[in-house]
């Protein structure tokens, strides 16, 4: 039994919880809270002291893309063209300072100066609104319209999805779902992975109270 082991939350093991629901391998979610975390750090079960984890019958994988790729190919969503694999995993390593721009805002405890950052970081020259550019300008130049330009849905197009578009959820004080509206490739590019039929059937019940509300098609309508 394959246990994907992350907090209760879309983040960095989203991707791979939807490549797990459209691959055959049998798996279990697991969710921790912050003193599971800690506790697996103290007791060495982290080969890099961070979350997700994928704990295998032949041992524990750790990184979020790292699991995607090993998921991903049970779920037939690494291009059997070398090249564009190789598109795929450039795409998904290229998503990093995405992410990263973030992390300078978790350890903040005050909320006003939390929330003053995080606005600053998508206004116009902030690092995030900087990183968006980025993806708006890779998205506008694919000619299939997925992210990494692939012939059909790949890993990238799992990572982009769900971490791109769950920081507007509302999860995360400061940033607005308005935000997203600025980037119209974006946009379109949620138009095209929400209604792809595997996507939708995954979150079919999911409502708008969910904090997965951000994956249903016209999310952003």
């Amino acid at each position: 039994m394959n246990r994907l082991v992350y907090f209760p939350v879309p983040g960095r093991a989203e991707a791979s919880r939807v490549a797990f629901a459209l691959s055959n391998l049998e798996w279990e979610d697991v969710e921790v809270n912050g003193d599971k975390f800690n506790q697996m750090k103290n007791d060495g079960e982290l080969p890099w002291q961070m979350l997700p984890v994928l704990q295998t019958s032949t041992g524990t994988i750790a990184e979020s893309s790292a699991i995607l790729r090993y998921v991903g190919k049970f779920a037939g969503l690494i291009p059997a063209d070398p090249y564009q694999a190789a598109k795929a995993d450039e795409f998904m390593d290229g998503m990093g300072p995405l992410a990263r721009a973030l992390d300078t805002t978790f350890g903040i405890s005050d909320l006003d100066e939390r929330v003053k950052l995080r606005k600053d970081l998508f206004e116009e020259g902030g690092e995030g609104a900087k990183n968006l550019q980025l993806l708006e300008d890779k998205i506008g130049q694919s000619i299939t319209g997925w992210a990494a330009n692939t012939d059909q849905m790949s890993i990238a197009d799992l990572k982009l999805f769900t971490e791109l578009f769950a920081l507007f959820s509302g999860n995360y004080d400061g940033i607005e779902a308005s935000v997203i509206r600025r980037y119209p490739n974006l946009l379109k590019y949620h138009s095209k992975v929400a209604v792809e039929p595997r996507i939708i059937e995954h979150y079919r019940g999911i409502t708008e109270d969910d904090m997965r509300w951000t994956f249903l098609p016209g999310a952003f309508d």
